[in-house]
């Protein structure tokens, strides 16, 4: 063989090696890049029917999602409502002169121009429980900087002390763990007092403190028993259906986890089935009367968005007294009112 011979073979041979590398060396590429692209893509669905999220980059709870609905409607949206406060304050007196209630709050605000009232200035949220709505938030807002946090586990374990006092519709199991998305819309969707607790203590300190005083919220970390503003309350609803606060994404995602409540009393029960609401619901035990006899006074708390097809608007109700089914009653009736007033003006 020449010289020349042996040189060419050797090139081919050399070349053919080349190209293995390269061939091993792209393969090993596409491997990562698979790899990196399930660590950094958007967190997938969580499993379970419940908490099935509707198809990614679609949206139906935050203001742009609603006003594009019917953008090409002719509506008189910024109209405003005719006054009917005066025939809500009629009902609430009447509600309490039959003992239906001992004290009752109404706020409502109109979401397309701001006009609002509110029936009883000094109602408030109470109890440490109506954190659950700012909690979420919080959580939410962590999650956008660093999404592996809804993928956390953290595992439940009964505390005798901290029990929560009512039985959530899925009870958490004992030893089990749940990713804190899990938890995030079981305390929302099921008021969980467990899935609250065990979030609370998961949260950074001073993180829940942060986020009520970046939205302004009238509240004082340094008093203790502090409760929620109707204000305070009605800002954080308002920053998620503007998306003001979270990115689209995360408002939107808070809002369906309140459109998933399985209390279907009260506001719901006012509303017609085919209406999206994004309500949160709370029940709080006040005081004893200290006769030894069942007559714990407790409070009913609800406050919502109702998506009325032409005019969505933000609605709480604060019941106060010692027979649930007939605060319960009150808030719905207070609802249909309103609800109807609103159509009927639409």
């Amino acid at each position: 063989m020449t010289n020349s011979g042996y040189e060419e073979k050797n090139k081919v041979t050399i070349n053919r090696s080349v190209l293995l590398t390269l061939v091993a060396g792209a393969f090993a590429l596409g491997i990562f890049i698979g790899a990196a692209t399930g660590l950094f893509s958007p967190l997938p669905p969580v499993q379970g029917e419940a908490l099935q999220e509707g198809p990614e980059g679609t949206f139906r709870f935050i203001r742009a999602s609603v006003e594009a609905k019917h953008a090409g409607e002719k509506v008189m949206k910024n109209r405003e409502l005719k006054p009917f406060q005066y025939k809500v304050n009629s009902l609430i007196e009447n509600d309490l002169k039959n003992a239906d209630a001992e004290s009752i709050v109404v706020y409502f605000r109109d979401l397309n121009n701001g006009n609002r009232f509110v029936i009883g200035e000094h109602g408030a949220f109470e109890g440490e429980n109506h954190f659950k709505l700012p909690l979420m938030i919080a959580y939410f807002k962590w999650a956008e900087s660093n999404p592996l946090v809804l993928r956390k586990k953290l595992t439940f374990s009964v505390n005798p002390e901290t029990e929560q006092r009512k039985t959530a519709i899925h009870k958490l199991e004992p030893g089990k763990s749940y990713t804190v998305n899990d938890l995030i819309f079981r305390m929302i969707a099921y008021d969980d007092d467990d899935a609250y607790a065990m979030l609370s203590a998961n949260l950074p300190p001073n993180h829940l403190d942060k986020i009520l005083k970046d939205l302004n919220g009238e509240y004082d970390p340094q008093k203790q028993n502090e409760s929620l503003s109707l204000n305070t309350y009605a800002a954080l609803f308002r920053v998620l259906f503007n998306a003001s606060y979270l990115s689209e994404e995360m408002s939107e995602k808070a809002l369906r986890y309140l459109s998933k409540t399985a209390f279907q009393d009260g506001i719901a029960s006012a509303v017609p089935p085919n209406v999206d609401k994004a309500v949160d619901h709370e029940e709080i035990p006040i005081r004893s009367t200290g006769t030894g006899e069942s007559s714990d006074v407790h409070q009913l708390q609800e406050f919502g968005i109702i998506y009325h097809q032409n005019r969505p608007f933000l609605l709480g109700v604060i019941a106060r007294g010692n027979d649930d089914n007939r605060l319960e009653t009150v808030i719905h009736d207070v609802t249909r009112l309103v609800f109807r007033e609103v159509d009927q003006q639409s």
